[in-house]
């Protein structure tokens, strides 16, 4: 009893500090958005200042799911929880890393009065701003169901992304257009922070997807809506799908043909003849009758 609560104060620790990280990236991305909106060099020096305490935290939670993983040795949710916080911080840590970005370009546009970013990238700015504290809710709340909603809007970023290039592509081609090509360059650079912004905050939301359900969206695409709403389709009897000829041999690599009706088998179930006696006979017999059919077509035809 006593390392279990022990095991749950460190746990409780680990999350405590991850939330402060978060708010410490929040910070650093909204003062990031007020230094492109003003081309304020001394808000951008501070965001920039910033980053040391970001990657402080960083490296102190990493210590600390180490140390919990070594002498605890959590497992189930505790050990999800333990390693997704490892990844959780990197992503933290990247956000972080844009902001800076975001805020080295307000320096470099100090000395071009007039001008401003965020006019051009409002619409992605918005959203990523969004996804950021939306992901840090879900992982307050644990919302398992808001963090697959939220992980649908990976694709969302990039064609927001897409729309504010082409704009600029269209503007630089038109010779009324006033905007120039180093202007479009950091309009660029900026809208690229902020997609990876959106699209880290995505990765944030999944984690505490698996946190709650043991379940990874990394990599499903369009497939998680299948994936999370239609039942699994429980296997046949033995613990495999039954061919649909009634006897086949293997042919090709692998591939095998059914002898009377020229249905194809998948490879497995070639193996499952092999290891399955009764099986193998039916199929043995199944093609000793096929070829004795063929036989006697071929004495007819003489």
């Amino acid at each position: 009893m006593q390392q279990a609560n022990y095991l749950q104060q460190l746990l409780v620790t680990l999350r405590t500090r991850l939330l402060v990280m978060c708010a410490s990236v929040g910070i650093a991305l909204e003062e990031a958005g007020k230094a492109l909106v003003s081309n304020d060099p001394g808000r951008a020096a501070a965001v920039i200042e910033s980053d040391v305490a970001i990657d402080a935290l960083e490296n102190e939670i990493d210590e600390m799911a180490l140390r919990l993983l070594a002498r605890s040795q959590p497992v189930a949710s505790d050990l999800r929880f333990v390693v997704t916080s490892l990844r959780m911080v990197v992503d933290l840590e990247r956000i972080g890393d844009e902001a800076v970005s975001m805020a080295e370009q307000a320096t470099l546009m100090q000395e071009m009065p007039g001008f401003s970013v965020i006019p051009h990238v409002r619409e992605l700015y918005v959203s990523a701003r969004e996804a950021f504290e939306n992901a840090v809710r879900v992982f307050r709340e644990n919302d398992a169901q808001g963090a697959l909603i939220m992980s649908r809007g990976d694709d969302e970023a990039v064609q927001t992304e897409v729309r504010i290039i082409q704009g600029l592509m269209e503007g630089l081609s038109d010779p009324q257009n006033t905007l120039k090509p180093h202007q479009a360059m950091h309009i660029i650079l900026v809208t690229r922070s902020l997609t990876r912004i959106w699209r880290r905050s995505v990765n944030i939301a999944e984690h505490v997807y698996f946190i709650s359900r043991g379940e990874s969206l990394k990599h499903k695409g369009e497939s998680r809506d299948v994936m999370f709403s239609a039942p699994a389709t429980p296997p046949a009897a033995g613990g495999f799908t039954p061919a649909a000829g009634a006897g086949s041999t293997p042919v090709n690599g692998g591939f095998t043909t059914a002898a009377a009706s020229g249905e194809t088998v998948k490879p497995h179930e070639a193996d499952v003849n092999e290891k399955n006696p009764s099986r193998r006979n039916r199929v043995e017999k199944g093609t000793d009758s096929a070829e004795k059919v063929a036989a006697e077509k071929g004495t007819d035809n003489a």
